[in-house]
């Protein structure tokens, strides 16, 4: 009997206060944070106002972290601002334990601010849930409430710390040892620089000293010329090879040539020019083939370039030359007058150059008729200065008009020099056309 009457108050107990059993149900799961991660979410009643919604804070704020949310809009926009709210708690909580950690370890304020982010994201990430909801009957806001026991989440909150605090020692290891690798590549690497430059100036130092060298004997080689051979530079060559002009101007102020074949007996060409300043030659030509009018121009012709250079002179002219074209159709002055002369001009230029250590001179003339290369030494230039010359030219002749009775484009024209008389008479023996042996005489008066 009495067994039966004290289940009886046992079960009445519980049933008249049946609010006893979860209240404790809540401050035990309190202090165990999994448990309270997944806890059922406690409904107020919708007539009774809570107090945390009435005070806007919990009654124990010393001993939890909380967070309350409210809307107008709908229970899960409460939830939201509820973790807004307790995510700005927890970050001072944790900027205070990270700062903490600073002060004590000596870190890094980028490591400081690292950590925190870290903590307050993962902390976060572990699954807040909202512990209470209340909704005003009246007004329809929506409240919802987080509370979550400080001391076991302190200790989340510290051990989250102390993983994130060796993750970045982990890391800083890391970094320091990439940063002393790329030191030591970068000193290696300087080492490579360093070599290769000293390499480079040695190089460079021995070019340096090879142009040098090359340079000293090139100058020793042109004083030798200049001492030995720099006689030859100061006389100026003729002015005619077997029939080609050079850049020279006579050295007279008249001159008259006269030129005559000797295997073949005969009257060639004869020409009268006239020089001035030594710079300026006004020539007039006229020759004979056969006893016949061949050949008559006039030519005028200005010295651009006067022997200059130290060891190999050059001298350069241009010349402006009218000449006949129809002279070979005369086949007897009878017809003379019945022929149209058509008169015709050129352009051409003269070159020569003068290379002492050979006692040589090269000389180049070209205009539209022809172009000739001449080359005459002076090989006893040591007893005889130029007496003596030989030379050698060569023409080739582009139009039929102006070549020799065979049609040749090209001639090659030897002979010899003297001078006779210096600067007032030459003579030149040359074979001329590949078929006559000529002997011209040029006068300067």
């Amino acid at each position: 009997m009495k067994q039966s009457l004290l289940w009886f108050c046992i079960l009445f107990f519980l049933f008249i206060h049946p609010g006893l059993l979860s209240a404790q149900a809540i401050d035990f799961t309190g202090s165990d944070l999994d448990s309270m991660m997944v806890k059922p979410v406690m409904e107020s009643e919708e007539d009774q106002q809570p107090y945390w919604v009435r005070e806007m804070k919990i009654e124990d704020p010393e001993a939890c972290y909380f967070g309350i949310g409210m809307s107008k809009e709908s229970r899960e926009d409460a939830d939201d601002k509820a973790r807004v709210e307790f995510s700005k708690m927890l970050e001072v909580q944790v900027d205070a334990r990270v700062q903490h950690e600073i002060n004590e370890k000596g870190r890094k304020v980028s490591e400081a601010f690292q950590m925190k982010n870290t903590v307050m994201s993962k902390m976060i990430l572990r699954g807040i849930y909202v512990s209470e909801r209340w909704t005003d009957p009246e007004s329809g806001i929506y409240y919802s409430l987080i509370r979550v026991n400080k001391d076991d989440y302190n200790k989340l909150i510290e051990e989250e710390i102390a993983r994130e605090a060796a993750r970045q020692a982990a890391l800083n290891r890391y970094e320091e040892k990439k940063r002393e690798e790329s030191i030591r590549h970068q000193e290696s690497m300087v080492k490579l620089d360093s070599a290769q430059t000293a390499v480079k100036l040695t190089e460079k130092k021995q070019k340096d000293e090879k142009r040098e060298a090359r340079k000293k004997r090139q100058k020793e080689h042109m004083e030798h010329i200049a001492r030995v051979y720099g006689e030859y530079n100061t006389f100026q060559p003729h002015t005619c090879l077997a029939d080609m002009k050079n850049a020279e101007i006579d050295p007279g102020r008249h001159t008259l040539s006269v030129k005559g074949a000797l295997n073949r007996p005969g009257f060639v060409s004869a020409s009268y020019s006239v020089s001035m300043f030594r710079l300026l030659n006004l020539s007039l030509t006229m020759g004979m083939h056969r006893n016949r009018l061949d050949r008559q121009d006039a030519t005028i012709k200005f010295k651009i370039l006067d022997g200059i250079g130290k060891i190999y002179r050059v001298s350069a002219a241009i010349s402006f030359s009218q000449y006949l074209s129809t002279l070979p159709r005369i086949q007897g002055f009878d017809g003379l007058k019945d022929v149209s002369f058509h008169h015709e001009f050129t352009v051409g230029g003269m070159m020569n150059l003068s290379i002492p250590n050979l006692y040589s001179t090269a000389c180049l003339q070209a205009d539209k008729r022809r172009v000739s290369l001449g080359w005459i030494v002076h090989p006893l230039y040591m007893h005889l200065e130029e007496h003596l010359g030989v030379f050698v030219q060569v023409d080739y002749y582009p139009q039929p008009f102006f070549r020799n009775p065979y049609g040749d484009k090209w001639q090659l024209q030897p002979g010899i020099q003297f001078m006779v008389l210096p600067d007032k008479l030459y003579t030149t023996l040359a074979y001329e056309d590949n078929h006559l042996f000529n002997l011209n005489l040029d006068f300067h008066f």
